[in-house]
């Protein structure tokens, strides 16, 4: 062991010290110095006190050596546990994407059904209305009544279109840039609130096989559905800026702000967190009572494969 050296050099000094001590007490020392069992007595006492201080000392070498250890398996432990955490989080992750994938083809598909369906009923019983309310025109109570019906009809189309569009926006098929302004026109139009959009030209062009559009409308709709239910404000801007890989988007608004914990305005704003959590980006929420709100996402975007 790398002690033993030192405990025997202690020893050593011990016992000599000792020895010392008894010849002079004994008279076998020289008269002539009379100081010598005065030293060999503090050499004993110098010994003892050395030897205690080297055990101290070993003692606390040891206590330290284990606490190492022990600190060594926690901090081992730690990081066996953070990539763990890691692996639940990308396994979290990827169930939410799986989730948003079928909701969004469940979307589509009662979106078509509506369309083919319903829709083509509607649209069917509106012709006929049409038809029977020119035949009725030698009875005017019955063609106005027929009249009325067809307009409700109309508006039931109306109703209907939206709540497809909801489902299954059909801007998205011409553009996000399109998707983007015809919503935020109709947004100002229903809601009487001024709009303004800025995007980056590169921020439409995301990478092949990386389906970014979908998110991050349903995103947009969601803000700006906060807007128009918690905020009380008269403009809202939105920016679109590409940087590298990364996409973000601002929807800031010039309403009254939160006083509290965002969560506590209702299940939006969560919706909107796993959306941007399962495409792998960050969520921020930066606002301050009376001066508006500012939901700010940035997502990565995929990399086009190489070619070879």
């Amino acid at each position: 062991m790398k002690i033993a050296p030192r405990r025997f050099a202690a020893s050593a000094v011990v016992l000599a010290a000792a020895g010392l001590a008894t010849a002079a007490a004994s008279g076998n020392w020289p008269q002539a110095q009379p100081l010598v069992p005065l030293a060999a007595l503090w050499l004993a006492l110098l010994g003892w006190a050395f030897h205690v201080m080297l055990r101290r000392h070993l003692q606390f070498h040891d206590q330290l050596a284990s606490t190492r250890a022990q600190l060594d398996i926690e901090r081992h432990a730690r990081v066996i546990a953070e990539h763990a955490l890691d692996d639940t989080r990308t396994a979290l992750r990827r169930v939410v994407q799986q989730q948003e994938q079928v909701r969004e083809t469940e979307r589509s598909r009662i979106a078509r059904d509506i369309h083919d369906d319903l829709g083509q009923n509607l649209l069917a019983l509106k012709i006929e209305l049409s038809l029977l309310h020119g035949a009725a025109a030698t009875h005017l109570p019955l063609q106005q009544k027929i009249g009325e019906l067809a307009d409700q009809v109309g508006h039931s189309v109306g109703s209907l279109r939206r709540i497809i569009n909801d489902l299954r926006p059909l801007a998205l098929e011409q553009g996000l840039r399109t998707a983007i302004e015809t919503h935020l026109s109709e947004f100002s139009r229903a809601n009487g609130i001024r709009h303004e959009f800025n995007a980056d030209a590169d921020a439409f062009k995301a990478a092949p096989g990386h389906d970014v559009d979908a998110m991050l409308f349903r995103v947009l709709q969601e803000s700006l559905a906060n807007v128009v239910r918690h905020a009380q404000a008269s403009e809202v801007k939105i920016a679109l800026t590409r940087s590298g890989d990364r996409l973000t988007m601002n929807v800031r608004d010039n309403g009254i702000g939160m006083a509290g914990q965002p969560a506590a305005q209702g299940c939006g704003l969560a919706g909107i967190a796993d959306r941007v959590t399962a495409a792998g980006g960050k969520f921020v929420i930066d606002s301050k009572p009376g001066a508006g709100t500012l939901l700010s996402l940035s997502i990565p975007l995929a990399r086009p494969a190489a070619t070879q």
